[in-house]
């Protein structure tokens, strides 16, 4: 028996009901009529079939649709939902998510696209409702009617960008977000800077990254303006695209995105890889580099969410980089690793050793090592000393990075 249900849209097509039941667990079922048509699956770890999908499936991937930690704790105390009622939060909190999912109480969806409209910020509106994140995350307002959600530990807002460059807030699940504004927390500062940084020199050395811009708030506020890769900007109205990321995938619960905890590993990930996507040749490499990029930066964060599959046609593909930042420079956060380096769990343990026994654990033949990685790790150092005097990202944190990735380079080197 069920006592409640959330309509699942998908690509603008029903696809099916997330129900909660009596006894608080929740169940997915596909709609009859969208596995006779053969529709597309929401994840990997939720092939379309005739038979519902159990609790921890649910949490696997809707769960991992919203926030985490501090954040859920404080949408909570914002909305009075519980933190640990991901039902309630997720009816409250999809109609805007990442992909292409949009989740609706039944029979509201009409409703709701018919009420749809956008709260454009004034300069003044937008620094109080970003300087308010970290007491009313997501903008989550009493009555419901911002409707959206972001995973992740830090405080962010999904906005729409206007043609004037403003932002607005969306009212209704038929206005997809396009960027998300991550403001500077108090507890890390210079972190716009560093993300800045670290994301730019990504897309320096030829990684595929998220394109980033940076800002300040009428009250001198740093933030750092992110435009959204699942949504296709270039298409009028704005289309969804669909991603899901690697703890989606793999069927892995928020509370289990670090490897310790029992979240992906990186050779799960590459055979997530090898079996999935469209183009396995070209993501396997990408993914060996955006690990060993994080290494160089000093990045101990890049967890089982902070790597997606994007689905841009039928078959996913490694979606962008994103949230690629030096915890290192912060000496309150850990070395420890979100995953590990063929058993090195701390970034001071990673060496060539650790990383020729990872290669050979996932299926990268030795010259592999001397042919692409070795030269990779130069034009990282390369690029970052050469950036680093540029007048847009002169900074003391950015003087930091560039110290710790010349440190990593060292242990690299043969």
């Amino acid at each position: 028996m069920t006592d409640a249900a959330l309509d699942v849209e998908f690509f603008g097509r029903h696809a099916g009901l997330l129900q909660r039941k009596e006894n608080g667990n929740l169940r997915f079922l596909y709609d009859p009529a969208y596995v006779e048509s053969e529709g597309p699956p929401l994840s990997i770890n939720l092939p379309v079939r005739r038979e519902a999908y159990p609790h921890r499936d649910c949490l696997a991937f809707f769960g991992n649709l919203l926030p985490e930690e501090d954040v859920r704790r404080q949408i909570a105390l914002t909305t009075g939902i519980s933190a640990a009622n991901d039902y309630k939060l997720l009816e409250r909190l999809g109609g805007d998510v990442a992909g292409a999912v949009i989740l609706t109480p039944p029979n509201a969806g009409a409703e709701e696209k018919a009420e749809g409209r956008l709260e454009k910020l004034s300069p003044d509106a937008l620094d109080g409702v970003l300087t308010a994140l970290p007491q009313r995350p997501l903008a989550a307002d009493e009555e419901g009617e911002v409707r959206m959600s972001l995973a992740g530990a830090q405080g962010k807002l999904p906005v729409v960008e206007l043609p004037s460059g403003a932002f607005a807030l969306p009212h209704g699940s038929d206005l997809p977000t396009t960027h998300i504004l991550k403001p500077e927390p108090e507890s890390l500062p210079g972190l716009v800077s560093n993300e800045f940084f670290c994301m730019r020199l990504a897309a320096e050395i030829d990684l595929s990254v998220a394109e980033v811009r940076r800002a300040e708030t009428n009250s001198g506020l740093p933030i750092l303006i992110v435009t959204r890769y699942d949504r296709d900007l270039t298409q009028e109205p704005i289309r969804r695209l669909h991603q899901e990321d690697l703890c989606q995938a793999l069927g892995k619960l928020h509370i289990e995105k670090y490897q310790q905890e029992g979240g992906p590993t990186f050779a799960e990930a590459m055979h997530l890889i090898d079996a999935e996507s469209a183009v396995p040749a070209r993501d396997r490499q990408e993914l060996w580099l955006g690990l060993l990029f994080n290494v160089l930066i000093g990045n101990c964060d890049a967890h089982g969410k902070n790597y997606s599959l994007l689905y841009d046609s039928k078959a996913p593909s490694l979606s962008p980089f994103y949230d690629l930042v030096s915890t290192v420079v912060y000496p309150e956060l850990t070395t420890r690793l979100a995953m590990s380096v063929d058993g090195a769990l701390h970034l001071q343990e990673v060496g060539v050793a650790a990383f020729a026994k990872l290669a050979d654990e996932v299926g990268f033949a030795p010259r592999f090592l001397e042919q692409r990685m070795l030269p990779f790790v130069e034009e990282v150092v390369t690029a970052a000393e050469r950036m680093a005097q540029e007048i847009e990202y002169v900074d003391p944190i950015v003087s930091q990075i560039v110290d710790e990735i010349r440190a990593r380079a060292e242990r690299l080197r043969p």
